[in-house]
């Protein structure tokens, strides 16, 4: 362990690594709802998803915590070195059953998924192929008696599929910020601190397709949280 232990059981914010635009809008909103309401926002500091969870977390300068795949000392990709500094710097932590030296290998992160599960009364999933680690963590939730939580997406993409399977089977669609506070307060009791109001967006489609000259990955992240109503 470095740095500090949650202080209660928190909220998983996982999916794939392969993440769309759609998918870093939406992780981004529900977990720095998530963090600022006081809840712990735990996930696996992997590119993608889990690495967006962390960030969103330290941006608005909340606590978060990483379970690694590997040693301490060896931060998994080497591009969320930083990250993890930041994490351990605003009061959150790293945890990991390996020792120090032990390098990240692909049976160590299927492994290290359950101990993100046992840390959390919730795990949200928000893009995950159907093979993706991230149901491997919803199915170790389940196991545990935890409540299992997935955003919709769209029906013809990969990394959607896990989560519209997960729904489908009875996991309880995500619809935005607000209804992921609720459903988390009737699962873990009223918040530790009163939450920042949601990020609202205005803009219309039609203004936003206007708007040509603003850079590609800026424009889709707008019309995500568009199309999100948030």
């Amino acid at each position: 362990m470095a740095g500090t232990f949650p202080p209660r059981l928190g909220v998983a914010i996982v999916g794939t690594r392969r993440s769309t635009s759609y998918g870093e809008t939406a992780t981004r909103i529900l977990s720095r709802a998530v963090a600022t309401a006081g809840w712990p926002v735990i996930s696996g500091l992997a590119r993608g998803i889990d690495g967006v969870a962390h960030q969103a977390c330290v941006e608005v300068d909340e606590t978060g915590w990483a379970v690694l795949g590997s040693g301490l000392d060896i931060v998994y990709p080497r591009q969320n070195e930083g990250l993890a500094r930041r994490l351990i710097e605003q009061g959150g932590g790293l945890i990991s059953e390996y020792e120090p030296g032990t390098p990240p290998a692909p049976f160590r992160f299927p492994a290290r998924n359950r101990i993100i599960a046992a840390f959390s009364a919730a795990v949200v999933v928000v893009e995950a192929a159907v093979t993706g680690g991230a149901l491997i963590t919803a199915r170790l939730g389940l196991e545990l008696g935890r409540e299992v939580l997935a955003v919709p997406g769209d029906i013809n993409r990969a990394v959607s599929a896990g989560c519209n399977l997960l729904i489908r089977d009875g996991a309880h669609p995500v619809l935005g910020p607000e209804d992921l506070l609720e459903t988390l307060t009737f699962i873990l009791g009223p918040p530790p601190r009163a939450p920042a109001a949601p990020p609202k967006w205005s803009e219309n489609v039609d203004t936003l397709l206007a708007q040509s000259d603003r850079p590609i990955g800026e424009a889709l992240a707008a019309l995500t949280r568009h199309e999100l109503g948030i």
